[in-house]
């Protein structure tokens, strides 16, 4: 397993392109969308220039001693990783890079087994995950032309927390993150002074994923509000056509 600050760098088409949050999918547990899931995945898979990156907990993971209730997964937590290789091989060749959750940490802490990590292996990616957080340099290229983009990955904890760590970061366009189950789009933005002697505003897109939970279980017992599931959000990578421009980004939801 390649650790943290070890970058991941994409060569891609000069090309407007389109990068799909996907994290929370919690596959085993009850109130997953899965027939949602299968949906996405297919429609992914047809279209051209889209890519998707994921977040964690990709897989619920209910051990006997953990918060969610071990008895009523709809599988196995090794069955588990057997339905979320089935279900992501479709799109395998579409994933620029992977991070792990806090689901998937229990059994990190119990066996020293990661099983965001196992998924990604059995897809044939496993030199695109991160055990925390992972940098990704996604370089838009035509002829001699290229745009140049730095996305960061991060499972997340709190909103607040995300907004803390993003001002301990620098250089990334983006901060991709799940866990909080609610859909989040920020822009807060960085005062730099260039190496041109001038002060610029930085804007820095700050997307927090959905889940793909159907509202009940745990969320309800624990007297959580219902957010958007099911309806990931996407980054527009914007091909400028200008050599060593650093291309623009939009969000699309």
């Amino acid at each position: 397993m390649l650790d943290d600050f070890t970058p991941i760098i994409h060569h891609l088409p000069g090309r407007d392109t389109r990068i799909y949050a996907i994290g929370d999918t919690h596959i085993g547990a009850r109130e997953a969308d899965i027939e949602g899931l299968k949906k996405f995945i297919a429609k992914i898979a047809e279209e051209r220039d889209s890519y998707v990156v994921l977040l964690g907990d990709l897989i619920n993971n209910g051990l006997k001693d953990s918060k969610t209730n071990c008895y009523e997964e709809i599988a196995s937590p090794s069955a588990q990783i057997d339905m979320a290789v089935e279900l992501f091989t479709p799109i395998k060749d579409k994933i620029l890079g992977a991070v792990g959750g806090n689901h998937e940490a229990r059994t990190k802490r119990a066996a020293d087994l990661d099983p965001a990590y196992a998924i990604c292996l059995m897809l044939s990616i496993g030199e695109l995950y991160r055990p925390n957080l992972a940098a990704i340099r996604v370089i838009l290229k035509r002829g001699n032309t290229k745009n140049r983009y730095a996305l960061l990955l991060v499972h997340g904890k709190t909103a607040n927390k995300k907004r803390q760590f993003s001002y301990a970061t620098d250089g990334f366009d983006a901060i991709i993150s799940g866990h909080t189950h609610s859909g989040l789009v920020e822009k807060p933005a960085k005062l730099v002074f260039t190496s041109g002697n001038k002060v610029v505003v930085k804007p820095v897109i700050s997307l927090t994923a959905t889940s793909w939970l159907s509202y009940g279980g745990y969320a309800a017992a624990s007297l959580y509000t219902p957010s958007a599931t099911s309806s990931p959000q996407a980054l527009v990578l914007e091909f400028s056509g200008t050599n060593n421009h650093n291309g623009d980004i939009r969000v699309v939801w």
